[in-house]
C-alpha cells in the first residue's frame, strides 16, 4: 500500500509540473539570440529568474512618467556615460570608447538574457552593442517605454523628490496652462536652485524671448526664483509664505510687478509635505 501511494504521489507530482508548464509555455522556451522581442511580446515573458530587465531611463522618468514592473534602473546618462563608456557624444560605437569593461560585467549578467529599455531605441542600441562586443549574446533591445501597452505599467504621480533635486507640473484645466517646477534643496530642505515654466494652451513657453511684448516674463520669473533661493526656505515654508500674502514678504518683491497667482500656489503647493 506504501509502495502504491508513494507512486501515486509521484505521478501527481509530475502532472502538477506539466500543468503548469502548459499554462505558462514562455516559461520553458529557452531565450535564443535570434529571437525578436520587443514591447509587443514582453508580456509573454516576464518574471523570469533567466532574465535581467533594465530600464535606462534616468531616476526622474521612474517617477514622473512611470516604469514597467520588475525592470531595475541603471541610468545611461547619470551612470553609464562617461563611467564605463566615453561616446565623446555620438551613437555610433567603437570598442575604444569603453572604459570600464569590469564595470560592466558586475552591472549585468552575463548568465540572462538582457532586456534593455528608454524613452526610445537609441541608448539601448548603443548599449547592446557594447555588450554584444564583450560577448554577451542574449541582448534584446524592447523599444521606448511609451511603445509598451502590457499589463504591467506602473503610472509616475508626475512629481517627485529624489536626493536633492525635486520636480512637479500643475495644469490649470481652464486656461490649458501648465506650470512646472524644479530645482535643488540641500542637505537641510533648503532650496537652493528653484525655476519655473509656464506652457500655454498652444505649447509655447512663455519664457520665450518674442512671447509678449509688454511683458518681460523670463525677467519676472528670474526675479522670483532669485528671491526664493536668497529667502533660503524649504518648500513648506515657501508654500506658507505664498499661501499667506497679506503677512508675507513675497507680497512685495522688488522689481516683481507678474505677482504670485493662484496657479503657482497650487504649484508650490504639489510639493508641500505637511
Amino acid at each position: 500500500m506504501k509502495r502504491f501511494l508513494g507512486l501515486f504521489l509521484v505521478v501527481l507530482l509530475v502532472f502538477l509540473v506539466a500543468g503548469c508548464d502548459e499554462d505558462d509555455p514562455k516559461q520553458r522556451v529557452e531565450i535564443l539570440p535570434e529571437d525578436v522581442i520587443t514591447m509587443v511580446e514582453l508580456d509573454d515573458y516576464m518574471f523570469r529568474d533567466d532574465v535581467q530587465y533594465v530600464d535606462l531611463r534616468n531616476f526622474s522618468s521612474r517617477f514622473l512618467s512611470g516604469y514597467i514592473d520588475s525592470f531595475e534602473i541603471v541610468p545611461f546618462f547619470d551612470y553609464l556615460d562617461y563611467r564605463v563608456f566615453d561616446r565623446n557624444d555620438t551613437y555610433e560605437f567603437d570598442a575604444d570608447q569603453i572604459l570600464d569593461s569590469n564595470e560592466l560585467e558586475r552591472l549585468f549578467n552575463r548568465e540572462k538574457a538582457i532586456f534593455l529599455y528608454a524613452d526610445g531605441c537609441i541608448r539601448s542600441g548603443y548599449l547592446k552593442a557594447v555588450l554584444n562586443y564583450l560577448g554577451y549574446e542574449r541582448v534584446f533591445v524592447l523599444g521606448g517605454y511609451y511603445e509598451y501597452q502590457g499589463e504591467y505599467k506602473i503610472l509616475g504621480t508626475g512629481d517627485y523628490i529624489y536626493g536633492n533635486t525635486f520636480y512637479s507640473s500643475y495644469t490649470n484645466s481652464v486656461s490649458g496652462y501648465t506650470y512646472f517646477m524644479y530645482g535643488k534643496h540641500d542637505m537641510g530642505k533648503k532650496i537652493t536652485y528653484i525655476r519655473f515654466d509656464i506652457i500655454d494652451e498652444d505649447g509655447e513657453t512663455i519664457r520665450g524671448k518674442f512671447y509678449n511684448d509688454t511683458i518681460d516674463y523670463n525677467n519676472q520669473l528670474t526675479i522670483l526664483e532669485n528671491f526664493i533661493v536668497s529667502d533660503i526656505v524649504t518648500m513648506n515654508e515657501l508654500y506658507d509664505e505664498v499661501s499667506n500674502l497679506d503677512d508675507s514678504i513675497y507680497s512685495a518683491i522688488p522689481d516683481f510687478t507678474y505677482g504670485i497667482d493662484e496657479d503657482l500656489i497650487s504649484l508650490i503647493e504639489t510639493l508641500n509635505i505637511n
